[in-house]
């Protein structure tokens, strides 16, 4: 299909029709999730964290023993170029969302304050999805959530699993999410510091630092994914915090970058997740 040219979706009577009819041209990333989850079955809401709202989207399953949540990456935090900060950071390619679409098991995908319908609420300042991404009050806010959702569908073990800063916040929620077993990254920055200073970023100076932080405690079972190929999250970057881990739990996929081909590679790191829950030892 050629590619559609910013200048034919103006504001114009006879645009919207052919926009729709070229498969969505001009749909926003968030009408493009919305249209995929609806596509597939995925439910949809908006529940109250703390002091944040969060998009959900759920897979409909009756059961109740394990349930897997997904947390996405950070999205479009800055416009193309990186000079000016976007207005709305909603991805456009939600990785995670995919993988929820295809859920083997009860799951759940949390979205982060201020993306997705959020995105345009009170006290949604660009400081949420730059320098406060990883803050005290957005992690504050995914477990309240997270946490209600568990109790409310008395799920026994939950496994919490993110792509890229969604990993990092997954590592950052698991100590507040009780029944937490087991976390579960891809290519996520667990040392956002050494991550900062690679790219020449700015400093996250309002966000939490996994490698900062204590270990996580032993009942949650830790894998982390990385790709060897990854030029945007290297592996190497997290050495601090893969210290404190067996090397067993750091699973290395040579061909894989930050983006390639963690579909398709997800059902069998999820497998060997699930397989080593029941208590042993990292």
């Amino acid at each position: 299909m050629p590619k559609i040219p910013a200048s034919f979706c103006a504001p114009r009577a006879w645009v919207a029709p052919l926009c729709i009819a070229l498969l969505a041209g001009c749909q926003t990333p968030t009408e493009h999730a919305l249209a995929f989850a609806r596509d597939r079955g995925v439910r949809t809401s908006i529940e109250l964290g703390a002091g944040f709202r969060h998009e959900i989207f759920e897979v409909p399953s009756p059961e109740r023993a394990e349930l897997l949540v997904l947390l996405e990456g950070d999205g479009s935090p800055w416009q193309p170029g990186g000079a000016h900060v976007a207005a709305d950071p909603t991805p456009r390619h939600p990785l995670m969302l995919q993988i929820l679409a295809r859920a083997p098991m009860p799951a759940i995908y949390v979205g982060r304050p201020c993306y997705f319908e959020t995105r345009a609420d009170p006290g949604c300042t660009p400081e949420l999805w730059t320098a406060a991404r990883f803050s005290e009050g957005v992690v504050a806010s995914l477990a309240l959530v997270i946490n209600r959702y568990v109790e409310h569908g008395g799920f026994e073990r939950v496994i919490l699993a993110g792509h890229s800063g969604g990993g990092t916040l997954a590592v950052l929620v698991a100590p507040r999410v009780p029944r937490a077993a087991a976390v579960v990254t891809l290519s996520a920055d667990l040392d956002t510091a050494e991550w900062t200073r690679l790219h020449g970023y700015l400093p996250l100076d309002q966000s939490l630092n996994p490698a900062d932080l204590p270990p996580l405690s032993e009942r949650i079972a830790e894998w982390h994914a990385v790709g060897d190929r990854d030029r945007n999250v290297p592996p190497a970057i997290n050495s601090r915090y893969f210290r404190r881990l067996p090397p067993d739990r750091v699973l290395h996929f040579p061909q894989a970058d930050h983006a390639c081909c963690w579909k398709k590679i997800w059902p069998d790191i999820l497998a060997k997740a699930r397989a080593n829950m029941s208590g042993k030892s990292r």
